[in-house]
């Protein structure tokens, strides 16, 4: 193993409802390569991005894995970020917070299921969706161009443009 890559999603352990798409986005689009360790962060809500608890368990897997290549990667939900200043405001912190620590960041406009199903989600039907993504083959009908934006625009991340920086390209 040569590099670890944690990616810190607002969901908790329990329902993992973003780490299934980000792992689906991976295997279609990345080569398999056994030298690279991905894990979870579970935040369970993006205003907890720099808890204590979150610190440690980022600390704890970069002490698992001693003179490791480390990379950590906040993805995050904009929702509202167009209407409310709260939100707005929350995601600056959030995108500083990430610069200032040397993370990354990668947005969901307006949020993961948006992106990956082309629409906001009940919150009850969240946990259901994210299960049958893969069984789905939901990640097939996504536009590759979709997943490499720059700017927040609706149904659309810019997490290939992060992950290129680590993960090789299938061909």
């Amino acid at each position: 193993m040569n590099k670890l890559i944690l990616f810190c999603v607002e969901t908790n352990q329990q329902a993992n409802t973003d780490y299934p798409y980000i792992r689906g986005t991976i295997k279609r689009f990345y080569e398999d390569n056994h030298k690279i360790v991905i894990r979870p962060i579970f935040l369970k809500s993006k205003t907890r991005y720099k808890d204590h608890a979150v610190i440690n368990k980022i600390e704890s897997q970069r002490k698992s894995f001693p003179n490791k290549d480390v990379t950590v990667i906040y993805c995050i939900d904009v929702d509202d970020y167009d209407t409310s200043v709260d939100t707005k405001r929350l995601l600056d912190d959030i995108k500083r917070y990430c610069t200032s620590n040397h993370y990354e960041f990668v947005f969901f406009c307006r949020d993961v299921e948006d992106v990956y199903w082309g629409k906001q989600v009940n919150k009850n039907d969240k946990i259901r969706m994210a299960a049958s993504f893969n069984e789905k083959h939901q990640i097939n009908s996504i536009k590759e161009s979709q997943l490499r934006k720059a700017r927040y625009t609706k149904n659309s991340s810019n997490i290939l443009s992060v992950l290129d920086k680590y993960l090789t390209k299938k061909r």
